[in-house]
This record gives C-alpha cells, sequence and structure tokens, in this order.
C-alpha cells in the first residue's frame, strides 16, 4: 500500500490517540504548529499547517513527521527536516519579520543543509 493513501487514516487515528507516541519526550510540545508535507500539482513539495493545503491536495498530505519514502538518500531527508522546521518558525514569524518568543519552545533551529548532488 502506498503512504500516501495512508494519510488520512493516521490524520484520524492520531486525533482519536492511537498513534501517541509511548515516551512523552517524543510528543511534540503542546501549541506546537502541525506542519504537513505536500506537492502542488506541478510536483513542488511544500511544508505548510494543514490548514494552508489547498481543499484538492489534503488528501495526498501527510504529516512532515511521517517517514520518508524507501529510498530516500541521507541528503534528502537532512532536506526534509530543515524545511519542516522552517515550516514551524514560519507559524510564529510576525509583522517585520521577527519571531514570537515561543518559536524556540516550539521549533528547533538547524542549520541549512549542503546541496545535494
Amino acid at each position: 500500500m502506498h503512504t500516501r493513501s495512508l494519510a488520512p487514516l493516521l490524520f484520524a487515528l492520531a486525533l482519536l490517540g492511537a498513534g501517541a507516541p509511548a515516551n512523552a519526550a517524543d510528543a511534540p510540545p503542546a501549541g506546537a504548529p502541525d506542519i504537513w508535507r505536500w506537492t502542488d500539482r506541478f510536483g513542488h513539495l511544500h511544508y505548510t499547517p494543514k490548514i494552508d493545503i489547498p481543499p484538492e491536495r489534503r488528501a495526498f498530505a501527510e504529516p512532515a513527521s511521517a517517514p520518508l519514502p524507501p529510498g530516500t538518500t541521507a541528503c534528502d531527508a537532512a532536506w526534509n527536516r530543515y524545511r519542516a522546521n522552517q515550516a514551524c518558525f514560519d507559524a510564529f514569524r510576525v509583522v517585520g519579520g521577527g519571531l514570537k518568543p515561543d518559536a524556540f519552545r516550539y521549533c528547533q533551529e538547524l542549520p541549512q543543509p549542503q546541496p545535494c548532488r
């Protein structure tokens, strides 16, 4: 079964608490933005809060924390983590380009990875 087809089921299970982490340290902090990974109709990958996903693409979206497809390179995985963390910070941006103080409580600062070859 393809992972994308599981996204709605996994989301429903998460809402019911069936997918809750066994260890509280593995759970995202309360109030942290829920970042999702999705591809637009042109094939471009996006990382945004679920509310920002166009309705016609929601069925294909998956949590940014979901496992990447088999065969994903280490470089692509590093960029996935980086983009997901940038999207987390985006949820805390204010007019003028600053960040709300809570951003650093919920989001992890990561250096930008080297370009993939």
